[in-house]
């Protein structure tokens, strides 16, 4: 299996390995100035203080040619790095890089020596880079032309062809069991480098492309909540990060005795339309879910399947399972599947596992989140059916009292008068509470979102919630001032959903105001509804407002100043909001009062919607 099979996601991994190319023939470009300079260095020191018997002028011109092609494969590189090319450019950039060294190499043999030139070893080290970044599959072919420019020089000097450069008396050059033993040697360790080197890197670059599958799959996993996504990107990323056919998630039911299909990716639909798997009757099943992982390396000699003809018709050759265990136990099982040419090894065991590990972390919070949401549906749910059923005897209770205070069955006395309307405060109070968990217990239950919706005109609401408490505001001696543009501003929504918003704010500006003014503004903002409600009323303490938006909720000042409210406005308006895709904020400071600015989205130009 070759390290591209292995990787998870093609995009991101050829990224990294493209990467890797570039900073490697940066490294390559910055041992090159070293090895330039260092023939220079060498030649002189040679010649001058050792007094030894080299061909300067070439070696120096070997060394300033090293210099000068590296300049440019050095702009080479930048000009590759800023083109994006992909990674065969840059394979084939590496390789061109590689054969020039290895020429330059094999003059600074024949100008050093020959076969007797010390500067032979420093072949070792190239042959290792070369093992390094070229590609396994062809790592031997590329350490061949090693040997064929050493045993080429060799062979041109020994024939005469090339005038042999003396630097150590006697020469052997000449002496063919000399010049036979140091290339069967030379040889030998240039194979034996290799394959240490491309061993080390193979197993190197597997556990980096295991490393970098597990980050992703845990990535995948983990970027959601929705319990369907979640297994079924589980499967995705298990199957690209082991480079196999497919993959396929079996969770255990509630009575923890079968095992059904819950996710999948790469397997027909043929393949996967079984009925769930009875556990009691399935040994490789109760082998896994005792927490081990299980290799079946040839399906076709294994007795312990299920269904051995539909594994046999999907091409399946190898099967790879592994437990997916939660905090409580065993929750199901992890199998990969391989075909006929796909051998999976031993490490992919480990690497299933640790996948399973962090999938079956994933999938419980997926679970988790999907109780939540069930329980906070059916929690909405069970208040909108009790309000609802309390809705008619309060209204008849409240009908029953407006007959008893308009004297029909007879004129009351004080005390009785008294009593009446503070029992008809509370039922209105209590009207008020019923009309308000609806509203909110049908938003998130999501009720509303099959109402009748169109193009509404957000002005004409501003404008009737204005008239509807300027008489309130001007019983209490404060200014409502309200400023709007002349043209309508129209949203997607339902009118009477914008008209509870709005009232919700305006009603608190006023009933929270006891001197000065109430402000409302509607102006059009980048696409936007830009609603601002602002008060000089009591405000709002400074640790109330986190919780401001909660259910039920009231700062202390507000229920010192009026002891009847729900403290379920501000939750109604934030959900239709919310629901609206728009924002809300608040800024206030208690004592001096309270600005509300609202974010609504415009709606686009639609000539068959109706305004509402």
């Amino acid at each position: 299996m070759t390290s591209a099979s292995r990787s998870p996601l093609r995009g991101s991994r050829s990224t990294l390995t493209q990467e890797e190319l570039v900073n490697s023939l940066s490294w390559l470009v910055k041992m090159r100035w070293v090895a330039g300079g260092g023939v220079l260095l060498v030649t002189w020191f040679s010649a001058i203080i050792l007094d030894l018997n080299v061909p300067t002028t070439s070696l120096y011109l070997l060394g300033l040619g090293l210099l000068v092609y590296n300049a440019l494969l050095r702009w080479g590189v930048g000009r590759l790095d800023a083109a994006a090319f992909s990674n065969t450019v840059y394979e084939w950039f590496v390789r061109f890089q590689i054969g020039v060294d290895w020429a330059a190499m094999a003059l600074l043999i024949h100008f050093s020596g020959g076969i007797e030139s010390p500067a032979i070893l420093y072949f070792l080290f190239h042959i290792t880079i070369a093992s390094l970044l070229l590609p396994h599959d062809r790592g031997y072919l590329y350490v061949a032309l090693a040997p064929i420019l050493v045993g080429g020089v060799a062979l041109l000097e020994y024939s005469g062809v090339l005038r042999h450069v003396p630097v150590f008396t006697p020469a052997r050059y000449a002496d063919p069991l000399y010049v036979a033993g140091i290339l069967f040697f030379f040889v030998s360790a240039s194979y034996v480098m290799v394959y240490f080197s491309m061993t080390i890197s193979r197993r190197l670059r597997r556990r980096e492309n295991e490393l970098a599958a597990l980050y992703e799959s845990v990535q995948a996993t983990t970027s959601t909540l929705d319990l369907t996504e979640v297994l079924n990107r589980l499967a995705e990323a298990t199957t690209q990060a082991l480079g196999c056919k497919g993959a396929a998630i079996r969770l255990l039911d509630k009575t923890g005795s079968h095992l059904a299909v819950a996710g999948s990716y790469g397997l027909s639909e043929d393949y996967l339309d079984k009925d769930p798997i009875d556990v009691a009757r399935a040994p490789i099943d109760q082998e896994v879910l005792s927490g081990k992982t299980v290799l079946v390396p040839d399906t076709s000699c294994e007795t312990r399947l299920r269904y051995p003809d539909k594994v046999a018709s999907e091409g399946i050759h190898c099967i790879l399972i592994a437990p997916l265990v939660g905090k409580r136990g065993p929750i199901g099982v992890l199998r990969a599947y391989g075909i006929r040419d796909h051998c999976f090894l031993e490490d992919d065991v480990d690497f299933l596992s640790a996948i399973a590990a962090q999938g079956a972390v994933a999938i419980e919070n997926a679970q988790a989140y999907q109780m939540l949401e069930y329980l906070d549906r059916s929690k909405s749910e069970f208040v909108r059916i009790v309000t609802h059923e309390l809705r008619s005897p309060v209204q008849v209770a409240g009908s029953l009292l407006n007959v008893l205070s308009r004297g029909y069955v007879g004129e009351l006395n004080a005390e009785q008068a008294d009593l009446v309307g503070r029992a008809q405060r509370r039922i209105k109070f209590l009207q008020a509470l019923i009309d308000d968990l609806l509203d909110l217990a049908a938003g998130k239950a999501e009720v509303m979102a099959t109402a009748e919706r169109g193009l509404v005109s957000l002005t004409d609401v501003f404008e009737e919630v204005r008239a509807r408490y300027e008489s309130p505001a001007q019983d209490k001696g404060i200014a409502l001032q309200a400023l709007y543009p002349d043209e309508p501003l129209k949203v997607w929504g339902d009118r009477s959903e914008l008209d509870r918003m709005m009232t919700n704010l305006v009603s608190n500006a006023v009933k929270y105001t006891r001197e000065g003014e109430v402000r409302l503004e509607l102006e059009r903002t980048n696409g936007s509804a830009r609603v601002v409600i602002a008060d000089t009323g009591i405000g709002i303490p400074e640790d109330a407002l986190p919780r401001l938006f909660e259910e039920f909720f009231r700062a202390k000042n507000a229920k010192d100043l009026q002891e009847t409210g729900t403290g379920l406005g501000l939750s109604i308006v934030k959900d239709l909001v919310k629901r609206y895709d728009g924002e809300i904020q608040v800024d206030s400071v208690e004592g001096e009062g309270t600005t509300f600015t609202l974010m609504l989205p415009l709606a686009k130009n639609d000539a068959n919607a109706l305004e509402k």
